[in-house]
């Protein structure tokens, strides 16, 4: 619900406004009602509702006076003006200051304040989509601008002045969808809150930057509260620099992450400690992938387990670990040629332990599909990627260039060490390979010979028949007689 409050200095006319229009009906709550200009004033620094219903001419202060001070003070509400006939100058000045609209008195129906708050709430929801895409592009470069240059990182202008956050909020949710919903439900506010908020959600972790009224208190003490999520709220906030706060509010989310606890949790500014987003040693990481490489079930495990101990003895910040996380599982992806699921499991683990856990599942899988394409392995980690591919496409053209291209060496030296390693030429290699899988759906299948030969990759049927018959030493079809399962 967007927030109102009525400002008018005669109290039956507030209070026939205020039973007699349709307010939730069109997503507003009147939260509020003023006698006159320096009331409302004080009422808007304090709440900040989202619309002022506001007549002009009141006394100590009208609403033209109310709405220009409002908005040298950039509070950003929205006004709709009530008016007589005779205050079209005042109307005018209204206008001019950026009111949304202006509603006569004597003409004042349910179907005419329908009409006028239609128009503001289209304001106010366009208002909020842009400055939501402010913040979000403000997150983005959070997330993404290494640490020792995100202090270079401002908060916009747009951002503080229009929406002007007054709390930051994070939630810890993991894979579970966090909305505002479920925000307004944690035990959080004594009051309703307004609808100015924002959420921001990257690798299971939402920031919500949060307008709250000064007047609204915050159940939370330095105790832990019951949640099934892990929720920091930061003190108010002052004259600091958004990222800041935020950045000390990872790194207290980070702490609780390697605890793996959950729960409401109030934060105490500290200073940053200076290695929690160190790189990842090239030594740890090496050792992991070579274990990889050679297929070594024992190495990779202790390797693993190093590196997810470095990260908990220094608190490394989660980010920074689900961005290793991200970045190996891509290059553990491609050394085993195999696509599987999104890691989003692991990035939004709910903790270290979990997130370690679900990483070494996904390691594991890469490894053993290795294992399963059954090719052969030579001492060679760059011949032993071309035999992979060509294992993984071996239906496919492949020139040499491309197979020296992911060799990362010249073709004639490629040609020269792969025939040193495997004791064959590349040619004779992918040959027979073809026709070891040819053999196969031969035997298991009961596909056409000619569909067989265009499967594993011979374009032309007595091509296929010619060379299977060179290496098998009959046709296919007399060796698909002769092998058939009984």
């Amino acid at each position: 619900m967007w927030t109102v409050l009525l400002v008018e200095d005669e109290a039956f006319v507030r209070r026939s406004i205020r039973k007699g229009m349709p307010w939730e009906e069109n997503g507003f709550k009147v939260i509020g009602e003023c006698g006159n200009g320096q009331e409302a004033l004080a009422f808007i620094r304090n709440k900040q509702p989202d619309l002022v219903i506001c007549d002009i001419m009141m006394p100590v202060m009208n609403g033209v006076e109310l709405l220009a001070q409002v908005r040298r003070e950039n509070l950003g509400t929205a006004f709709i003006m009530l008016t007589v006939m005779n205050d079209f100058e005042f109307i005018q000045q209204a206008m001019e200051l950026g009111a949304s609209g202006y509603v006569l008195k004597l003409y004042l129906t349910p179907e005419k304040m329908t009409e006028a708050l239609t128009k503001v709430k289209r304001e106010l929801e366009r208002n909020l989509r842009l400055i939501s895409q402010e913040i979000d592009d403000y997150c983005e470069n959070l997330y993404n601008e290494p640490n020792d240059q995100v202090r270079t990182i401002e908060s916009p202008a747009f951002i503080r002045d229009s929406f002007n956050p007054s709390l930051l909020i994070l939630v810890l949710h993991g894979q579970t969808i966090f909305d505002k919903q479920d925000l307004l439900q944690l035990p959080l506010f004594d009051t309703e809150m307004s609808a100015r908020m924002h959420l921001f959600t990257r690798m299971g972790m939402t920031t919500v930057f949060c307008c709250v009224p000064e007047e609204t208190k915050i159940r939370i003490r330095n105790t832990e509260q019951r949640s099934d999520f892990v929720v920091l709220i930061s003190e108010r906030l002052s004259d600091e620099d958004i990222h800041t706060v935020w950045k000390t509010m990872v790194s207290r989310m980070s702490e609780l992450w390697y605890a793996g606890r959950s729960g409401i949790f109030f934060h105490q500014p500290k200073t940053l400690k200076s290695n929690v987003y160190s790189n990842l040693p090239w030594s740890l990481e090496k050792n992991l992938i070579q274990a990889f490489e050679q297929m070594n079930q024992g190495l990779l495990n202790l390797s693993w387990q190093e590196i997810w101990s470095w990260m908990r003895d220094i608190e490394l910040s989660l980010l920074r670990v689900k961005e290793i996380v991200l970045r190996l599982d891509r290059k553990f992806a491609e050394l085993s040629l195999m696509r599987i699921d999104s890691p989003n499991a692991c990035v939004e683990a709910l903790s270290h332990k979990e997130a370690g856990l679900l990483f070494k599942q996904r390691i594991d899988r890469y490894m053993a599909h290795w294992k399963a394409t059954n090719y052969e392995v030579t001492d060679h980690t760059e011949i032993n990627k071309v035999i992979a591919y060509m294992n993984q496409h071996f239906e496919e053209e492949m020139p040499l260039s491309l197979l020296a291209g992911i060799a990362t060496m010249d073709d004639k030296y490629l040609s020269v060490l792969f025939k040193k390693k495997t004791g064959k030429t590349i040619t004779e290699y992918i040959m027979g390979l073809r026709i070891e899988k040819a053999c196969h759906l031969l035997l298991h299948t009961d596909q056409p010979v000619a569909q067989i030969g265009a499967n594993v990759g011979f374009a032309n049927e007595n091509y296929f028949a010619r060379i299977f018959r060179r290496e098998v030493g009959m046709p296919p079809s007399i060796f698909r007689q002769q092998n058939a399962k009984l």
